[in-house]
């Protein structure tokens, strides 16, 4: 995209999935950035990404190569931190369309051999645990991104949109681009939040961010940003033009935590080219022509695609999971002498677990009742958990072991393997499993978009109702099974804990019954359901929302 074509959106992240080689991820808000990126180039909307890149080591033989994957940029800012003028420099990735078309997204660093070792260190990891690091890096994507983007000759974009609180320092370099006018700022920027519980928010201490920032801090800042801790939230949500909540129910519970503000909803989707399988493809390619621009087309899936022809794409995919699986042998529990029975097979009902390992997931539900499950599951049930922890993660660690642990236990009569989870692992696992599960509290699930990823590939969610399962099972209740109300009234988490647990094992029971029928024609029509969801739960129609809605 030439200088001249300046994009009217410049949408920031702190992350963007992009390829698993490139560590700036930790979840699924960057994958939901890099969807929407991917379908800004298909529609050739004029939007320019901003992140950070992180270098992960200070050793050259271990540190991250990011000129492997994207084109350094001469270019350079400085923002100052504390008494320093630190040096930015920005990578250049392009995410690129099969049709030839792309977007640039820009990545910072403050990895420059021209900084102290302590600035340079500034990038060096996503999501630093230190205050002080983390208001360096978040100053760094908000301030330092529209000084590049400046650098760079992108001087008229329209709107400057905030993915997350991370990036809200933005709004201080363009309340100086615009004499300190709020209104002028509220005029450019937008913004969205992911997260429905207040940890998942930051609120630095003003001292800290005074001591940090200095004059690249406005004067009137606690009028913005609450009296007492800078709020990053309240930060952007005082300085947009609209702000949006990312599922209907997500949207209620941000206005619960901050009230007197209004949130737009724009519920999340996935980018359909990026995460569907081959066989699927190709199937789509003969019988719903026009899907690869046009999603819309998947809601004349059940009466369009055959039973025959869906089956048997994905009896390819779950060949090829199973492969992989049976490939690796410390997936499994009990990784020694292992024999024929403890490998998986492509004729047992294979149900999988993906997703951060964090408290409110519950990756461990389904073992609350090990005999009721064994006696539910025996020789007919497989379960695969991905999940990746850092080795400082001890809930992460602790959850994997439990399940680990329930897999030996159970070992003989229910298979169990843990994998890790990227992007790579994903798109394995949201194909070839059959059955997808998600059991979180309720309602910290913002909006979750893995399953969405399944049900594409024809495979059925078993789902809480919650962020998008709300939308998706009202859409079409034959797409899979939900559960959780009964819990709504529990008085502590561990009867809620018990209740959601009975009814999942009421679900699963469903579930096989459906699966292991005299015939595969009730199984295959909760497969054609799930597809059909994909007429809505797309980036292309996000994009779409984003520019009526947010982007005017």
């Amino acid at each position: 995209m030439s200088k001249t074509q300046s994009p009217k959106v410049a949408y920031f992240s702190m992350e963007f999935a992009l390829d698993a080689r490139i560590p700036n991820y930790a979840g699924g808000l960057g994958v939901l950035a890099a969807d929407i990126m991917h379908s800004c180039a298909d529609k050739e909307k004029p939007v320019v990404g901003v992140s950070l890149i992180y270098h992960q080591h200070d050793k050259a033989e271990e540190m991250f190569k990011a000129e492997k994957y994207m084109k350094k940029r001469k270019e350079t800012v400085t923002v100052r931190i504390e008494d320093r003028d630190v040096i930015v420099g920005a990578f250049e990735y392009t995410v690129k369309t099969k049709y030839g078309k792309s977007v640039p997204i820009f990545f910072l660093t403050t990895y420059i051999p021209e900084n102290k070792e302590w600035d340079r260190d500034i990038t060096k990891h996503l999501y630093a645990s230190d205050q002080y690091t983390r208001i360096a890096q978040e100053a760094i994507l908000g301030i330092g991104g529209v000084r590049m983007l400046r650098a760079l000759g992108y001087n008229d974009i329209d709107y400057f949109h905030m993915n997350e609180g991370h990036s809200a320092f933005l709004t201080f370099e363009i309340l100086k681009e615009n004499n300190f006018d709020n209104a002028e700022v509220e005029k450019r920027c937008t913004f969205t939040t992911h997260t429905p519980v207040p940890a998942g928010h930051d609120y630095f201490d003003y001292q800290c961010v005074h001591k940090i920032l200095g004059d690249e801090v406005p004067w009137h800042v606690k009028e913005l940003a609450t009296p007492e801790r800078l709020s990053m939230t309240h930060l952007a949500l005082n300085l947009s033009k609209h702000s949006n909540s990312v599922a209907k129910k997500h949207g209620d519970i941000c206005r619960e935590m901050f009230p007197g503000y209004g949130f737009k909803n724009v519920t999340n989707g996935i980018h359909h080219l990026s995460w569907i399988s081959d066989p699927m493809a190709k199937l789509f390619d003969k019988k719903l022509p026009g899907w690869q621009m046009n999603p819309s087309v998947f809601a004349n899936a059940e009466k369009t695609l055959t039973d025959s022809e869906v089956l048997s794409a994905h009896r390819k995919n779950k060949k090829e999971l199973i492969k992989w699986v049976n490939a690796d042998r410390s997936f499994f529990p009990i990784n020694t002498d292992l024999t024929d029975d403890d490998y998986f097979d492509e004729d047992t009902l294979t149900i999988t677990f993906a997703r951060r390992f964090v408290p409110y997931k519950r990756p461990d539900l389904i073992f609350t009742d090990l005999e009721r499950l064994r006696d539910l599951g025996h020789k007919k049930l497989q379960l695969i958990f991905a999940g990746r922890c850092h080795p400082d993660d001890f809930f992460c660690n602790k959850l994997q072991e439990r399940i680990k642990d329930a897999g030996r236990r159970l070992r003989s009569q229910i298979k169990v393997v843990v994998t890790s989870y990227n992007i790579d692992i994903a798109k394995k696992l949201v194909a070839g499993s059959d059955v997808w599960l998600n059991n979180p509290i309720k309602p910290r699930e913002a909006s979750g978009t893995s399953g969405m990823k399944t049900a594409l590939n024809g495979v059925p969610n078993l789902s809480i109702l919650d962020g998008w399962w709300i939308e998706g099972y009202k859409q079409n209740p034959v797409s899979g099974w939900a559960f959780g109300e009964k819990s709504n009234q529990a008085h502590d988490e561990y009867e809620r804990n018990n209740i959601d647990s009975d009814e999942l094992y009421e679900k699963l029971t469903e579930v096989m019954n459906d699966y292991y029928g005299n015939d595969q024609k009730q199984w295959v029509k909760h497969m054609k359901a799930s597809i059909s969801l994909l007429d809505r739960f797309n980036t292309h129609r996000v994009v779409d929302e984003y520019y009526e809605k947010m982007w005017d």
